[in-house]
C-alpha cells in the first residue's frame, strides 16, 4: 500500500483542501524507516502534498523547491492525521500542515514552476 486512506476530504473553493488520512501500519513508507521504530519519512509527506495538491487541486505544475520546512513530530504507524493544503496560486507556491489530534506535526512551502 503507497497511499494513506481518505478518511474525509473537503476542498474550500479552488485553493485550499483538508483531509484527514489514516496511516495504516501496512503503507509501504513505514518498512524499514526504521526497523524499531517506524515514522513517516519527511520526503514521503511532501510527495504526498504534491499527489493530492495534483489529484484535488488540479495543480499542472512540478516541483521546484521548499522553504521553511519544519517536523516538529513524527507520525507513526495507526495515526489519524490532519493535512491541509493552500495552493497560492499567483506565488505558484503550496503551503501544508500536518496535524495529529490538533497539534502540528510538519508544515513547510513548497515552490512549484511550470
Amino acid at each position: 500500500m503507497m497511499m494513506p486512506l481518505i478518511v474525509n476530504q473537503k476542498k474550500e473553493g479552488g485553493n485550499a483542501l483538508k483531509l484527514t488520512l489514516q496511516l495504516c501500519p501496512e503503507l509501504f513508507w513505514f518498512d524499514g524507516h526504521f526497523p524499531h521504530y517506524p515514522i513517516l519519512p519527511g520526503v514521503t509527506q511532501v510527495h504526498w502534498v504534491m499527489t493530492f495538491a495534483t489529484r484535488f487541486l488540479e495543480i499542472d505544475q512540478t516541483f521546484s523547491g521548499m522553504d521553511v520546512v519544519k517536523f516538529q513530530r513524527p507520525l507513526l504507524p495507526g495515526d489519524e492525521v490532519s493535512l491541509d493544503i493552500e495552493w497560492l496560486k499567483e506565488k505558484s507556491r503550496l503551503h501544508f500542515q500536518y496535524s495529529v489530534e490538533g497539534n502540528v506535526a510538519s508544515s513547510g512551502k513548497i515552490t512549484l514552476c511550470h
